[in-house]
């Protein structure tokens, strides 16, 4: 493979930095240490979280596609807070998978938090950045309606809703399947996809602490960004303890 090497910053978003490359075909994310919720209303900075994120990123990136789920993910990066990726035009939408109501499901529907769905529930929001209408905050998408608004949701037809849902619930099967084997509750979980110029649709962000909630089967203590969110303290400890299950495996 040739040499690739960053170029310029193109992007700095609420987690992620996303670099040129000399390669037209490549781009390097950097993980980053900042942290935010309530779509970007609480910010902080926890230390070495960018290179936690993008070493469990990685390693879940390769898993999948081992297991027949194509991704972004070509190698590392220039630093352990980044790898090389492929070039894809990212489709707006943000794929929630849950395992059980917690968080913005239970606020929306005033339902019980805890309750465990007997199969995964997967759910879609529009990813929306107009700040002349920053009232929409993401708001939920029906399936059917996706299609229909193709020129912004970059998504042509129900074939292709169909096999984001497919990746989505392959990928939570997967996933449930290495966590616990470190001891670790999957409770939901949200993903990213992009376009290749080919056509191809692949999964593309990340996938760490601050995209999963995780929930350790031993204690019951929070591993992930609900740390940040609920201001539960030391919100480095779940990043950390999460790198190191993943790297002792």
């Amino acid at each position: 493979m040739e040499q690739i090497t960053r170029t310029t910053l193109i992007h700095a978003g609420k987690a992620n930095n996303v670099y040129a490359t000399t390669s037209p075909d490549y781009l390097e994310l950097e993980s980053s240490d900042r942290i935010s919720a309530g779509n970007g209303a609480k910010k902080d900075i926890v230390s070495n979280k960018g290179i936690a994120n993008n070493q469990i990123s990685s390693a879940l990136f390769q898993y999948l596609e081992s297991h027949g789920i194509p991704t972004h993910y070509v190698c590392e990066g220039s630093n352990p807070a980044s790898k090389i990726v492929k070039k894809a035009t990212m489709i707006p939408l943000e794929v929630i998978c849950r395992f059980y109501a917690v968080g913005s499901f239970c606020k929306r529907y005033g339902c019980e938090k805890g309750k465990k769905f007997d199969t995964p529930f997967v759910e879609f929001t529009f990813k929306h950045d107009n700040p002349d209408a920053p009232a929409l905050s993401d708001p939920p998408i029906d399936r059917k309606t996706i299609p229909l608004l193709s020129e912004l949701t970059l998504v042509s037809d129900e074939r292709e809703v169909a096999l984001i849902e497919y990746y989505t619930a392959r990928v939570g099967e997967l996933m449930r399947e290495f966590y616990i084997k470190l001891g670790v509750n999957l409770i939901d979980f949200k993903l990213e996809f992009g376009r290749l110029p080919s056509g191809e649709i692949i999964l593309c962000d990340e996938i760490s602490p601050d995209t999963c909630r995780l929930i350790d089967l031993k204690t019951g203590e929070s591993l992930d960004k609900d740390r940040f969110r609920e201001d539960l303290g030391d919100v480095s400890k779940g990043y950390e303890e999460i790198l190191k299950r993943v790297c002792d495996q």
